[in-house]
């Protein structure tokens, strides 16, 4: 059984417990994916297109027999004749179809690493939303537990004669807003639990494990646009219709069927040989129309890259500026704001214990920091979830 200890980071915490990394997540979740299945059946099929785009057609084999019956006695004047003929491609169109076939199973084998990303990136996000509502379940517990220490001593305070009943009324008061935020960041990681537990394959998922607070590598200069895998996609995209282009203009020009065969008449015994050779004629489909056909959807297929190009650079800027303001942010609570506002709530609770500061004072206090233990772990939350798009930008290319 594998024990670690999780830090909770901002609570102060710890808890020991068989627990669930997020490689061990992430490699049950790819096991048991059913879109990478698919998705590398669909590679597989497109490997097996390559194949094919390179074969011949069958040869035909024709057998006639004439002059049998009607005005004829029998078959005694029957003729019978046996030709096989085979369709020549010319001017390299098999290369050029194996060239077309090579992009369809490329850009296969990129969905298929796309496909993948994705899935990980939902399976990491699923996994760092637990943390982060675990986290904050933690926080509400924390709360639920100062209110119940603050209305245990209202409630001395009160009988004393050094407080009135509007304290802890207010104190009441206080105690069941927190258990009822306490209720629903219960509800909130009930639900993301079961989302993980779904994406894993683990019928009951136990504890995770993980430094949620772990620095994140910056991002500036590491990822671009070029590696991000939709993109790989479209620019595949656009060689299949430049080499779909390039086969249309070859398919203008007539492939080349030879004949051979045998002809046997009944009648005298007297057996001949065929040969043959045919040629479509180019009257009225000269594949003209097929050729612009093909030569608009490569120029579509340029275009489109273009504009996936240009919308990844523009996720790519958004997403570094996410991850740098969120990093920053988080940064700045944990190792600014956040000190003070314990020292703060401490000095409220133990000015209000001897009598020193009211009520008011002693809310606010908590308050305050239960919002920058809030803000902590949602700045946190926000780089996470920017890092972990940011990594199809730099995982892509593998």
């Amino acid at each position: 059984m594998i024990k670690k200890t999780i830090w909770t980071g901002l609570l102060g915490l710890s808890l020991t417990t068989q627990a669930l990394t997020l490689d061990e997540a992430l490699t049950k979740a790819l096991e048991q994916s059913p879109e990478l299945r698919a998705a590398r059946a669909e590679a597989q099929a497109a490997e097996v297109g390559v194949a094919l785009s390179t074969l011949w057609q069958n040869p035909e084999l024709d057998v006639e027999a004439e002059g049998i019956g009607g005005d004829n006695n029998g078959v005694d004047s029957a003729e019978y004749t046996v030709l096989i003929s085979q369709e020549f491609p010319l001017f390299g169109k098999l290369r050029k179809s194996r060239a077309v076939a090579d992009y369809a199973a490329e850009a296969a084998r990129i969905e298929v690493s796309q496909t993948g990303l994705d899935f990980e990136a939902v399976v990491r996000q699923a996994f760092v939303d637990l943390q982060a509502g675990e986290i904050l379940l933690n926080v509400r517990a924390q709360q639920v537990l100062l209110a119940e220490d603050f209305l245990k001593t209202a409630q001395a305070r009160h009988e004393a004669g050094a407080a009135s009943e509007i304290e802890v009324l207010r104190a009441e008061m206080e105690l069941d807003e927190n258990r009822g935020e306490q209720l629903a960041a219960e509800k909130i990681v009930g639900a993301v639990r079961n989302r993980l537990a779904r994406l894993t394959g683990f019928p009951a998922l136990g504890e995770i494990e993980g430094d949620f607070f772990q620095p994140l590598e910056n991002p500036v200069g590491m990822f671009l646009a070029e590696s991000h895998p939709a993109l790989r996609l479209f620019q595949t995209l656009e060689k299949q219709a430049d080499a779909e282009l390039v086969r249309e203009q070859a398919e203008r020009i007539p492939n080349l069927t030879v004949s051979a065969g045998s002809r046997y008449e009944e009648d005298g015994g007297v057996q001949t040989y065929l040969f043959g050779v045919g040629i479509p004629l180019p009257l009225f489909n000269r594949g003209q129309t097929g050729s612009a056909a093909a030569s608009f959807r490569a120029e579509a297929a340029r275009a489109e890259t273009e504009t996936v190009r240009r919308a990844l650079e523009r996720e790519l800027d958004a997403l570094i500026v996410d991850f740098e303001t969120a990093s920053a942010e988080a940064f700045r609570i944990r190792e600014v704001l956040l000190p003070k506002a314990e020292r703060a709530a401490e000095l409220s609770r133990e000015g209000y214990a001897s009598g020193r500061y009211g009520w008011l004072e002693w809310i606010e206090m908590q308050k305050m920091l239960e919002d920058a233990r809030i803000q902590a772990v949602e700045a946190q939350h926000a780089a996470w979830t920017a890092h972990i798009e940011l990594s199809k930008f730099k995982n892509g290319e593998e």
